[in-house]
């Protein structure tokens, strides 16, 4: 009976893994998902999936013996990677060591595009990716067998980051893409690509790059979410610095510790200022079929996926203002 371990199954992309793992899984697999707490797990999920068969158990990266204990025996171990920029590299090489003390055969990781880039030194890559090379190096030298999935930006983040700083910021979407087209991947997308590999869908020792169907640009999400609802905004496209500054003024933090609670989102300056940067140097331009590959589903579009967040999009106000698209000085040399 091969054993495979879901570590994170409470956070969102986990959860999706975990969701279709029990949905694919084979009667002799035996499914283990770990959380850092099971109270952080809604009590109805948590029983269905002990219902289809998986164990749940409490296991942290910063809590070697957990691991170990959840380790035991398993096939494969899928890892997620966490929000603790910097300290997540610490956390990977402690989830790679207990892999190693419990003879797991091999290692799945959730990546980001970019990690793969060749440069110099690790400060010549965009901010998002750094993290992630410096795991996957150490995957690499591991001895361990490995499915590396490199995900792009997920299509929820408009919804769920940038949509709700609309109007904190006039009614309009200051934005560093520059107009270049991404192809958004919808993160149950990439969790079930998660779940694909850990339970031997890829091939060992690979690196795939899952991605939604199209490349659009933001002005075009920006402007089918406000045909949804009447909405009207503008979109502003700055250069880095200038969002920077004007983000600084309003006090948004450098570090996803800081005090968010007079801001409309939690996403700190330099993880704001990286996703636009992937867009504009067009990391995100080109398309797999990994996702109906491993998933056996299509990918889903942007539309679909930001569907199931119609209701928190903004409503028209008394006063309103064309829907524009305006450029500032100043973004010479831009993609394209």
């Amino acid at each position: 009976m091969p054993k495979y371990v879901l570590t994170g199954a409470d956070g969102k992309l986990g959860s999706a893994a975990a969701d279709f793992a029990v949905e694919i899984a084979k009667p002799e697999d035996k499914l283990v998902f770990t959380t850092y707490k099971l109270g952080a797990i809604p009590k109805e999920k948590l029983e269905a999936w002990k219902a289809q068969g998986a164990e749940v158990v409490e296991a942290s990266y910063d809590d070697p013996p957990s691991m170990l204990a959840a380790f035991q025996g398993a096939e494969a171990v899928s890892m997620v990677s966490t929000w603790a920029f910097g300290e997540r590299r610490e956390q990977a090489a402690r989830v790679i060591d207990a892999c190693k003390q419990c003879a797991v055969r091999r290692i799945c990781y959730t990546s980001f595009v970019g990690a793969g880039e060749e440069v110099e030194k690790e400060e010549d890559l965009p901010f998002l990716p750094r993290d992630h090379a410096h795991i996957e190096k150490l995957i690499k030298a591991s001895g361990l067998e490995y499915n590396i999935q490199r995900n792009y930006l997920y299509a929820d983040n408009i919804a769920e980051l940038f949509v709700p700083c609309w109007q904190f910021c006039g009614d309009s979407w200051l934005n560093n893409t520059h107009h270049v087209r991404g192809a958004y991947v919808a993160r149950d997308d990439c969790g079930r690509v998660q779940a694909a590999l850990l339970l031997g869908r890829g091939q060992p020792n690979k690196v795939c790059h899952v991605t939604g169907p199209e490349a659009v640009t933001d002005g075009q999400i920006m402007d089918w979410i406000c045909d949804q609802t009447g909405y009207q905004c503008e979109f502003v496209d700055m250069p880095d610095a200038e969002l920077r500054r004007w983000w600084a003024d309003k006090g948004l933090p450098d570090d996803f510790r800081g005090d968010f609670s007079k801001l409309p989102m939690k996403l700190c300056m330099e993880d704001l200022l990286c996703c636009g940067e992937m867009v504009a140097k067009g990391f995100m331009l080109e398309t797999s079929d990994v996702v109906e590959r491993l998933t056996g589903r299509r990918p889903m579009r942007f539309r679909e996926t930001l569907m199931k967040y119609k209701s928190t999009f903004p409503r028209p106000r008394t006063r309103r203002i064309a829907t524009t698209s305006r450029t500032t000085a100043g973004n010479e040399g831009r993609p394209g």
